[in-house]
Order: C-alpha cells, then structure tokens, then sequence
C-alpha cells in the first residue's frame, strides 16, 4: 500500500535562520536529562554529584561555546532538550548553592593541582588547562547569576538554538498506565517549559525515544509540531513511507517524526568506532581522587573519606590496555583530534547526502552529558562542527528541525510501531525481570492517585498540600530512571530505595487524607522538603479535564550566595 503525502511547511521558521541552496541538512540535538535527586537535608549526598559532575563537565561548556559561537558570528543551528526534572534542579535554591559551592572546591583543587605538577609535562599543561576551565567555569556560572535554564533560553530566544519539552519527569509513555497520567506527563511539561522559556514548545523529546500508536495525539493536544523517534520507528511504519530514515515521518496527528540516522549515531557513540575512543582523547575512568595521594586528596572528598572521583584526570584512552598502562593526556593533541573528527563528520554526511539526494535530513541526537562528562573533549568537537560547517555548505548544512522539515519536501503519512532507543529498540531496558516489579506499583499507584484527585475536596487548603504532594509522589515514582539504573546495575540500592520511599510516601498520603488535620508534619515536612519539585503544582495537573491555574508551577531563578 502507499503512503500518503503531504506538504511539510513550518508554520514557524527559526528566527534568523537564512536560505541554504545545501541538499541536505543535518538536525544535531542533545537531550540534557537527570533524574530529581534533592536532599536538602544532608550538606553532602553522593546521587547530587552527578548533577554537579554534568554542570562542570557539560552544561557550562555548552554554555561558554554558544556564548564564544555567537560573540564569533558563527551559527550554531544545535536543538537542546533539558527535561523538567534537570530544570527544576538547576533552579532549586539548596541544590542551585551546593553548584556554587563545588565550584568553587573544584577551584581550590585545580590551584594545588597547577602548583604540584609545575614544570612536569604534559603534566603541566593538563593542570593549567584545568585551572584555567576552573576559573571561566566559576565565572560563567556567575556571569549568569547562576540561572543556566535562564542562560539557555537566551540563546532559544535569539533563534540561534532551538529547545525541546519532554515528560514531567522523563516517564516511558508506553509503560504509563492510564491515559490521564500520560497526558499529565506530557502537559506539565509543556507547562514548565513554557514557564522557563517564555514560550510554548515546539518539539517535544519522547523519554528513551518512547513512542506506541497513539502517543503523538498527546503531543498534537499541546500544538507540538514535530519529535525525535528511533531508525525503526520511521523504517517499519504503517503504511509503508517507502523510503529510510533520513526523510522525516508525518504521524497520524499531524506531528512530525525526526528518526535518528545511525550513521552518524554510530561513529560518535559507538564504543568501539566511535570518536570518543580515539587513543589521543582524556581517559575516562582514571582520576586523581584514587591516584593522589591519600593525605592531598582527603580534603576534597565527601565527610566519609571514601575515595571518588575528582574530575581531573591526566591519562589518555591510549588503547587496549589497563588503567596503570595509560599514557599521559596531551590537552594541545587531543583538542586537535576534534577538529579532525568534526571535518571527517561533515564530510561522511556531504557523502550521505550524496547517496540520498535533495530533502534529505539527517538526525542525529545523542544524551547531552556525552559531551563533557563522558567525553570531556566532546563540546570542543561541538565547536568545531559549527566552525567547520561552512565548507561543506555546498552539500549539507546544521539545520533546526522547523527549518529542516521544511526542506524535506513532501512527507509521508504513517504510524510507527512500538520503538525505543534502548537496547534491542524496544523496552526491555525498562521492562525485565530484574525491574517488572517496579510496574505493578506504579500502575496501581497511578490508579489510586488518580481516584483521591477526583473524590478529595481540592478546595479545602489542608487537603489540598496533600494531593499536590500525592501529584509529585506519582510522577517521580513515574521516573524512567530508576529502572534503567537497575537494569545498569549502576547504583542499585539508590533506585530501589527511590521507588520504595515514593510508593511508601504515596500510601501514607493517600491515609493522610482521610484526616488531613491529623498530619504528623514531621513526617510531612521533611517529605515536602525532599520531593519538592513543581513547587506549584495541584490536583489539577493530574486531571486532564480540569484548567490549570495561572500560578507559577516550577521553582523561580534563585540568586546563589556562593
């Protein structure tokens, strides 16, 4: 059977976007996520390192490219998601001062480190480089009153960069329950990124690139025009589009399917050829805080003295060998290395427009942490992709996804099937029999808070804390995370406690309904505290019948101290 057709016009073209005569374009996106981890309680929690290793190693460099990008005239057509869980930490007052405390730790240590290895190459050179990232990293952060989400929406508004919604807390659609839990998952997304930058969204990251027939009606709902699916998503639609996945996809909805092209997936992410593997590239997993000497280091780890990492390595991938056997990291080699490998990207998707002809658009989206803190010359290669661009103009060319649609020509109509980026393209990484447990709860959970949203008296303020609260429980128990780190086998005992805490918490306040003036606010007070995020949020949001309020949902820019 063939597949329908149809103009693929944007109804809203990037603002400053120019006119390319490029056969094809290229849509580069990151998808910048973590999952809610608060313990305001604690002035030292090992879960809230990864936010503060992803700030230094990622969100700052990205940041401080597109600032020397745009200073430099350069375009920088790049499409960010950060999902509502990472917004919301990146503007939570406890955590917003413990980044601003870490940087300045992270200080303290690169001044020894640029003392101590003084004269000792390369060395040297890698410690002066880390002194020197130190100190424009501490004083990005601050240039930006410590507001990054702020920092990001300044270039969306521009036009220079483009930015995506995604799940309140990065839920796997086809793993939620109820059809008013899904659209809860996806409206309050929209709701808060709205809030954050000034408009309403255009794209929409599916978490894990989750999509089942039906889905992208919940994204038409929000009037989103387009997201990113998996390669066999777009290549076993129905009816057949006839053609691979460097074509974009209308689904039934109107919504647009970008599929993610695996060539370029593979020869940025791909273990073994991938770039990030280049021998001349930073060593991943030796650090100082298990090489230094134990007295030196002490000062700079966590209260318990348990050695971890420190973020400043001096060893290079080198090769198949072990730990002790990695040569020394070269900064002035390995930064070299990138344009290399940025040129010979462009050059591979100029060949691939070739093979595919006009209209072809290549999608190649990748998790936002890869550059910087998995491959710490990552944002360097970003650079260098967009210094480099205008030589290969002729062929292809960076495009935002309006823009790139656009270019397409006709679309075809069909549906996808059930697909996910994870491993084997569908949901086992979230559906196993180490983590199917996690389900039968979140699914009866949903149910139950569903139900108290509908019978409980929202008007009544005692009650209504509880069901805001009862709202959050739900949608963090919802987290596609903590199934994902069990399949990983990363931090087991933190996920389990996580989905155990929140389907506790989720019953307790369910029984706290029954008698709201009778609340231990102990109890409550320190649940509130931890689970805070969405600080405006009500019954209402869980109800896709019901308005929402005018009021602020997420928390607001916080100015920090440090």
């Amino acid at each position: 059977m063939a597949a329908n057709t149809e103009a693929s016009a944007s109804p809203s073209a990037s603002p400053g976007a120019s006119p390319s005569a490029a056969a094809g374009r290229i849509c580069l996106v990151l998808h910048g996520h973590l999952p809610w981890v608060h313990a305001p309680q604690h002035p030292e929690f090992l879960e809230e390192d990864w936010l503060f290793e992803a700030v230094c190693g990622t969100y700052l460099p990205v940041l401080d490219m597109l600032d020397r990008l745009e200073s430099d005239g350069i375009p920088s057509p790049l499409t960010i998601g950060l999902t509502p869980t990472l917004l919301e930490m990146l503007r939570a007052p406890a955590l917003v001062t413990k980044i601003g405390q870490h940087l300045t730790r992270r200080l303290k240590l690169a001044t020894l480190e640029a003392r101590r290895l003084a004269g000792q190459e390369p060395q040297a050179s890698a410690a002066a480089h880390y002194l020197e990232r130190a100190e424009s990293t501490r004083a990005l952060w601050r240039q930006h009153n410590g507001d990054l989400p702020a920092a990001f929406a300044k270039h969306v508004a521009s036009g220079r960069i483009a930015a995506m919604a995604s799940c309140a807390t990065h839920a796997v659609l086809p793993l939620v329950a109820t059809p008013e839990a899904r659209a809860a998952q996806v409206r309050v997304g929209c709701s808060l990124f709205q809030e954050v930058f000034g408009a309403a969204p255009a794209g929409f990251w599916l978490p894990e690139c989750a999509y089942e027939p039906g889905v992208d009606a919940l994204l038409a709902e929000q009037g989103l025009r387009w997201t990113v699916v998996e390669t066999h998503a777009v290549t076993d639609a129905w009816p057949d589009p006839q053609h691979g996945p460097l074509r974009p996809l209308r689904l039934p909805s109107g919504v647009v399917a970008l599929a993610r092209d695996p060539a370029s997936s593979r020869q940025v992410w791909a273990q073994e050829v991938g770039y990030p593997g280049d021998p001349d590239y930073r060593e991943l997993y030796r650090d100082l805080g298990y090489d230094g000497e134990y007295a030196y280091v002490k000062r700079f780890l966590h209260g318990d003295g348990v050695r971890r990492n420190l973020g400043f390595k001096y060893h290079r991938v080198t090769g198949k060998v072990a730990l002790q056997d990695k040569a020394p990291w070269d900064v002035a080699v390995a930064k070299e290395r990138t344009t290399a490998h940025a040129r010979h990207f462009l050059a591979a998707r100029s060949a691939a427009v070739a093979a595919h002809g006009s209209g072809t658009v290549m999608t190649a989206p990748y998790d936002m942490e890869l550059f910087g803190h998995w491959w710490y010359e990552g944002p360097w290669f970003l650079e260098a992709l967009f210094r480099n661009a205008a030589d290969f103009a002729n062929q292809v060319t960076f495009a935002l996804p309006d823009d790139a649609i656009a270019s397409a020509g006709e679309l075809r109509r069909a549906d996808p099937p059930l697909s996910t980026w994870g491993e084997d393209g569908y949901l086992k990484v979230w559906l196993n029999e180490g983590n199917a447990w996690i389900l039968r709860h979140q699914h009866e959970a949903e149910r139950r808070v569903l139900a108290a949203c509908k019978r409980a008296d929202a008007a009544e303020p005692a009650t209504a804390r509880l069901l805001a609260q009862l709202v959050r429980e739900l949608f963090l128990l919802q987290s596609s995370d903590w199934a994902f780190i069990l399949t990983k086998g990363t931090a087991d005992h933190y996920a389990r406690q996580r989905v155990c805490n929140h389907v506790s918490r989720v019953l307790g306040l369910l029984d706290a309904l029954n008698n709201p003036s009778a609340v231990d606010e102990t109890w409550f007070g320190a649940l509130a505290a931890e689970d805070s995020i969405f600080p405006g949020i009500t019954a209402a949001h869980a109800l896709t019948t019901t308005p929402l309020s005018a009021g602020r949902l997420g928390h607001a820019s916080h100015q920090p101290q440090a």
